[in-house]
């Protein structure tokens, strides 16, 4: 089976605390095998403020989203989607 991405949609504000804990679950049940990468897309946004000051800041491409690269098995998508 090849490596997708899918996509898991979670509360918005809680993507960093939801890819923390895959990552987490992933190394205690060693599923390293199936489960390659957590992404939370972000681009790079600067800001001016008051009195000319450029303030640059990550911003969430979509709130409320994690992208997953694994393998497809039922054991994979019952792992992440729990």
């Amino acid at each position: 089976m090849s490596k997708r991405w899918y996509v898991v949609h979670t509360y918005s504000g809680y993507e960093n605390r939801v890819k923390s804990d895959l990552e987490h679950r992933i190394e205690t049940m060693g599923m390293q095998d199936r489960i390659f990468d957590i992404q939370i897309p972000t681009e790079r946004v600067t800001e001016l403020k008051e009195g000319g000051k450029r303030d640059e800041k990550d911003v969430k491409i979509f709130p409320g989203y994690v992208l997953v690269r694994m393998r497809w098995m039922t054991t994979a998508l019952d792992f992440v989607f729990r």
